[in-house]
């Protein structure tokens, strides 16, 4: 046999085993951009798992003496609830602003659609 045909051969054989072999290769595909209507789900999971953490810190607290009356510790409760819905609704915070960006500036009528996806209905 000569070389080229030799060549020929294995890029043939190469070729079938392409068709043969499982084509199911862990490819990294992009994550899918996340519907506009499930970001207030995600983010109202993220603030209860954040007060969820809080409230665990809290106990520890009282438990340990640090939170003596019902004042302190509602203020110590009330404390993390600013910060945490701040980080939970920063996507559509984020959002928002790219999309008033994008058209130029603030209007009611595009804070109204906005505010309609997350609601899963109709613009009108």
């Amino acid at each position: 046999m000569h070389s080229k045909q030799l060549g020929g051969l294995i890029c043939g054989i190469l070729g079938l085993l392409l068709f043969i072999l499982p084509s199911d290769i862990d490819v990294a595909k992009p994550d899918p951009v996340p519907a506009v209507s499930d970001m207030p789900h995600r983010a109202f999971e993220k603030q209860e798992a954040l007060w969820r953490r809080h409230i665990a810190d809290a106990a520890d607290k009282l438990a340990a003496g640090e939170l003596d009356t019902d004042q302190a510790t509602l203020e110590f409760l009330a404390g993390g609830q600013e910060p945490a819905r701040k980080v939970a609704f920063a996507e559509m915070a984020k959002y928002e602003q790219e999309q008033f960006q994008k058209a130029g500036g603030w209007s009611a009528k595009l804070h109204e659609e906005i505010l309609r996806k997350y609601n899963k209905q109709e613009v009108k």
